[in-house]
């Protein structure tokens, strides 16, 4: 065997783990360089304080389609057939139109519980 097969690939390890190390060094995992830089400069922008309100209240829009197909298995579990679910943001009333037996209902529920406030015919 030649002694070149063995100095080629040792030194190519050699090479590899000393660029490993250095760049280690530079780069701490979860290190976040753009955030430190630009995240405070960015909340100062006119962008951001415009839609200030918007950011904070995307999280509760995202959760008015699941807050409506809870309220409406609710109902279905009741033996009703459920046409419409209405929801408002900040409101604490879940309002289901339904029909039962050939008869049209109005049904409000408490929301967070889902529990039923009232059954009216409609």
């Amino acid at each position: 065997m030649h002694i070149t097969t063995f100095v080629k690939p040792a030194a190519v390890t050699a090479m590899v783990a000393a660029l490993a190390l250095t760049t280690g060094c530079v780069t701490a995992p979860g290190y976040n360089a753009y955030g430190d830089l630009y995240e405070d400069v960015y909340k100062d922008t006119k962008l951001y304080k415009k839609h200030k309100k918007t950011l904070k209240n995307i999280d509760k829009e995202l959760y008015q389609p699941a807050i409506e197909q809870r309220a409406a298995n609710k109902v279905s579990s009741l033996g009703y057939r459920v046409k419409d679910v209405k929801y408002k943001k900040g409101d604490h009333k879940i309002k289901v139109k339904a029909r039962r037996g050939g008869e049209d209902y109005k049904i409000e529920l408490d929301y967070p519980s889902y529990q039923v406030i009232r059954i009216k015919e409609d």
